[in-house]
C-alpha cells in the first residue's frame, strides 16, 4: 500500500510540475494534507487524496500544486507531531499565497470501512465505503468557495479480497466524481468574439468562435451557456439566452463552437453590438430534467 501511494503521489508531482508552466491564465490552486480526526490509516488517506488531485488534474482546469511538492509546506507528519500544529493554518494560508496560490483545497475523511460479505459458494470478499468532505478556500480571503461531501457506498462502494483493498479499491470513485464538482466550483467565462456561419435561412447563428482555448483546459464538446447582459434599474444583470458546444479547439485562445440553442437570438444580441458571455458548464443529464 506505501509503496502505491508513494508512486501515485510522484506521477502527481510530475504532472503539477508541467502543468504549472503551461499557461498562468487558469486558477492556481493547492492541495493540502486531509485532516484526519478519526486517525483512519494514512496510507489509505493517502490514496483518496491521490485520486481526487487525479480527478481534478485530468480535468485541464486549474493548475494543481501539491503540498507535498513544496519543501516549506511539505513535513505535514512531522509538524502534525506538534500539540499547537493545527492552530497555525493561517500561517500555512499565507505561506501558500505567498507562493503563488489563489485557491486551497482541503478534504476531511469521516470514515473509511469494510463490511464482510459472503457468497453462496462459502467464498468471501469485502465491500468497501468512503465519506470525506471537501472544501476549497479564497486564498486570498479565507472564504469558504465551495463545500462538497461524498459518500462512496453501495453502488459507488467497490469490493476486494481484505478490507484494505476494498476501501482502496471505493477510492477510486473520487477520481471520478471531480469532473461535476470541478465543473460547478471553477467554472470558465469568455465572449463569443464572430459568428462563423448562419442557417441557410440567415436567421440563426449555426456557429461561433468564443476567446477560450486550450489555455483554459477547453476541449471538444464542452457545453458552455450564453447570456446577454441587460440593464436594469442601473444594475448590470444576466439573461441566459443560448448554448454552446465546442466544435474545434484551434488555439490557446480560440474555439469554434456549435450554437445548440437559441441561434436566433444569438444572432440578434450580436447585430445589436450587445455583449454575448459564455460560461462552461457540464453535460445535462436526465435527471437534471426532473
Amino acid at each position: 500500500m506505501k509503496k502505491f501511494v508513494i508512486s501515485l503521489l510522484c506521477l502527481c508531482g510530475i504532472s503539477f510540475a508541467l502543468c504549472a508552466q503551461e499557461n498562468t491564465e487558469k486558477a492556481v490552486v493547492y492541495v493540502e494534507y486531509f485532516s484526519n480526526p478519526k486517525r483512519i490509516d494514512p496510507g489509505l488517506v493517502e490514496v483518496l487524496r491521490g485520486n481526487m488531485i487525479q480527478g481534478i488534474q485530468e480535468t485541464n482546469r486549474v493548475v494543481l500544486v501539491d503540498v507535498a511538492s513544496q519543501s516549506s509546506l511539505a513535513n505535514e507528519e512531522e509538524r502534525r507531531k506538534v500539540e499547537s500544529a493545527m492552530s497555525d493554518v493561517t500561517a500555512r494560508t499565507a505561506e501558500m499565497r505567498t507562493l503563488g496560490a489563489q485557491y486551497i483545497i482541503t478534504g476531511e475523511v469521516t470514515s473509511m470501512a469494510a463490511t464482510r460479505q459472503t457468497l453462496s459458494s462459502g467464498s468471501v470478499y469485502y465491500k468497501g465505503s468512503v465519506h470525506w468532505t471537501i472544501k476549497v478556500i479564497d486564498a486570498a480571503t479565507g472564504t469558504l468557495k465551495a463545500t462538497k461531501t461524498f459518500a462512496h457506498e453501495g453502488l459507488t462502494g467497490s469490493t476486494g479480497d481484505t478490507q484494505n483493498a476494498a476501501i482502496a479499491s471505493t477510492c477510486s470513485y473520487a477520481k471520478i466524481s471531480m469532473e461535476d464538482f470541478v465543473d460547478d466550483t471553477f467554472p470558465i467565462e469568455g465572449q463569443i468574439l464572430k459568428i462563423e456561419s448562419l442557417s441557410k435561412k440567415n436567421d440563426k447563428a449555426e456557429t461561433v468562435y468564443i476567446d477560450l482555448g486550450s489555455a483554459r483546459g477547453i476541449a471538444k464538446k464542452q457545453k458552455f451557456t450564453v447570456y446577454i447582459e441587460v440593464d436594469i434599474a442601473g444594475e448590470l444583470s444576466r439573461k441566459e439566452i443560448g448554448s454552446l458546444s465546442a466544435q474545434e479547439v484551434l488555439s490557446a485562445k480560440r474555439t469554434l463552437c456549435k450554437v445548440t440553442k437559441g441561434g436566433d437570438k444569438v444572432l440578434e444580441a450580436s447585430k445589436a453590438g450587445q455583449k454575448l458571455v459564455v460560461v462552461s458548464r457540464k453535460e445535462r443529464t436526465f435527471l437534471d430534467k426532473i
